[in-house]
C-alpha cells in the first residue's frame, strides 16, 4: 500500500491534451520520416504505401491540433499560468540548469528551490511550444497551399528535428532517469507525491501549496 501523501498537479484536461499531443507527435515523426527519409522504409507496409503514410500524417496533425485546443478551451487559466511561468526565468532556474548535467546522468544533487515548473521543464516547454507552433504553421502551408513558400520545407524539417530531440530528452527524464522519473506519475494520474514536490519544486511548495493548506485548515 502506498503511504505517500499525494498532491494533485495536473488537471484531466491538461493530461488529455498532453497525451493527445504526445501520441500524435510520435506518429507524425514516424510518418514524416517515412515520407522524407529511407531508414524507416521497412515500416511502409504498415501504412500500405508512402501515400498511406502521408494520409496518416495529416490525420495525426489534426489530432495534434485538437490536443492543443483541449486544455486551451477547457482550462485556459491553467494554460495561461503555464505560459507565463515558462517564459519567466529566475536565479533559481539558472541554478537548476547549472546542476542539470549531473541530474541528466542520474546524479542526485541539491537544487535551488523551484517553482511549479523547474528550470529544465521551462526549457523543454519553450522548445515544444516554439516547435509545435512552427510545425503547425509550416505544416498547414505545405498541406493547404497549392504553391507553398519554399522556405516552409526546411523550416518544417528544422522544427521537426529540434522537437524530436527535445521529446527524446523529455521522455528519458520523465520515464527512465532515476532522479526525476516520478514525474511521469503526474501526467498519468494527475497526482505526485508531496515529498517529490517538496524537493523538486520547493519554492512552489512553500509559497503556494503550504499557504493553501493553512488557509484550508483555518
Amino acid at each position: 500500500m502506498n503511504s505517500k501523501r499525494m498532491i494533485n498537479r495536473f488537471s484531466a484536461a491538461v493530461r488529455v491534451g498532453h497525451w493527445m499531443y504526445a501520441i500524435s507527435f510520435i506518429i507524425l515523426a514516424i510518418t514524416g520520416y517515412i515520407v522524407q527519409g529511407k531508414a524507416l522504409d521497412w515500416m511502409i507496409p504498415l501504412f500500405g504505401s508512402i501515400e498511406g503514410a502521408m494520409v496518416v500524417h495529416r490525420w495525426a496533425a489534426v489530432f495534434l491540433m485538437i490536443g492543443v485546443a483541449v486544455p486551451l478551451l477547457m482550462r485556459p487559466r491553467e494554460v495561461q499560468a503555464w505560459l507565463a511561468e515558462i517564459f519567466t526565468f529566475t536565479k533559481a532556474d539558472i541554478g537548476f540548469l547549472k546542476t542539470f548535467p549531473l541530474k541528466f546522468i542520474g546524479v542526485k544533487k541539491e537544487i535551488p528551490p523551484q517553482g511549479f515548473y523547474n528550470g529544465g521543464e521551462k526549457v523543454n516547454s519553450i522548445i515544444q511550444v516554439v516547435c509545435g507552433v512552427g510545425l503547425i504553421v509550416s505544416g498547414l502551408f505545405l498541406w493547404l497551399s497549392a504553391a507553398p513558400p519554399l522556405i516552409m520545407y526546411p523550416l518544417h524539417a528544422l522544427f521537426f528535428a529540434i522537437g524530436v530531440a527535445g521529446a527524446i530528452g523529455h521522455i528519458y527524464l520523465a520515464v527512465f532517469n532515476p532522479v526525476s522519473n516520478e514525474a511521469i506519475r503526474g501526467i498519468i494520474s494527475g497526482d505526485i507525491s508531496e515529498e517529490y514536490m517538496k524537493h523538486n519544486h520547493g519554492a512552489w511548495y512553500e509559497e503556494v501549496y503550504k499557504a493553501k493548506k493553512q488557509k484550508g485548515s483555518a
